[in-house]
């Protein structure tokens, strides 16, 4: 399998990356780093940022299968505005399969209505006010994308720590203090990508507190 990945450089899309590297699979990644993490030297490299066409259409051509874990903290505008160039590289060079990694404070119908979650969005709201904007418009960008096999998989902080075994997928009453392992979450991308399941639809993923462990380090946030 062929895989183009952004955001290969934080934390989630090392994770996939380097399962996927260790499964025999080959991975093409965009990296804004010029010293990018060393999981990627097994990786093609395409240097340059998810706001450029050009870059994006480099790293998405030949590929099966796209993953995106851009978390746009440091440019929320990558979120919708680098998925808008990934989708157009996507319908422009071939591959159908796109799998996106973004927080479960983006609505979708039949989310449920918990105190939880609103006191996550206040919380970005106070932090980082254009991640809501932004995560809107990227839920919007992706309900109106018909012609590609999307998967949206939403989720609360990232601890780090490897796989559990025990993670769920489906619709939570997630907030604060729900959390899920980068294990996890790279476990679930790759499975996408696989299975090609869930396609339009944007599934919660999280990590059952108690199949956490004690060195998990709640201050690990970074997708």
């Amino acid at each position: 399998m062929k895989l183009a990945i952004f955001g290969a450089a934080g934390l989630a899309g090392a994770a996939v990356a380097q399962l996927a590297l260790d499964r025999g699979d080959q991975v093409r990644a965009l990296v804004r780093s010029t010293k990018p993490p060393g999981v990627l030297d097994r990786a093609e490299i395409v240097r340059g940022d998810a706001l450029d066409p050009a870059a994006v259409a480099a790293t998405v051509a030949g590929s099966d299968v796209v993953i995106s874990t851009l978390g746009g903290y440091r440019g929320p505008d990558s979120i919708d505005k680098g998925t808008m160039n990934i989708i157009g590289a996507m319908r422009r060079t071939g591959p159908r399969r796109l799998v996106v990694l973004q927080g479960f404070h983006i609505g979708f119908p039949g989310d449920p209505n918990n105190p939880g979650k609103h006191l996550v969005e206040a919380f970005l709201a106070v932090r980082c006010r254009p991640l809501l904007g932004r995560g809107a418009a990227l839920g919007e960008l992706l309900r109106g994308t018909g012609d590609l096999d999307w998967t949206l998989v939403r989720i609360p902080r990232m601890v780090d720590g490897p796989p559990s075994g025990r993670a769920a997928a489906g619709t939570f009453r997630l907030g604060p203090i729900s959390s899920v392992r980068v294990g996890d979450v790279a476990d679930h991308l790759y499975r996408l990508a696989q299975e090609r399941a869930s396609i339009h639809e944007a599934p919660m993923l999280h990590t059952p507190r108690t199949a956490q462990k004690s060195h998990a380090d709640p201050d690990l946030t970074r997708r």
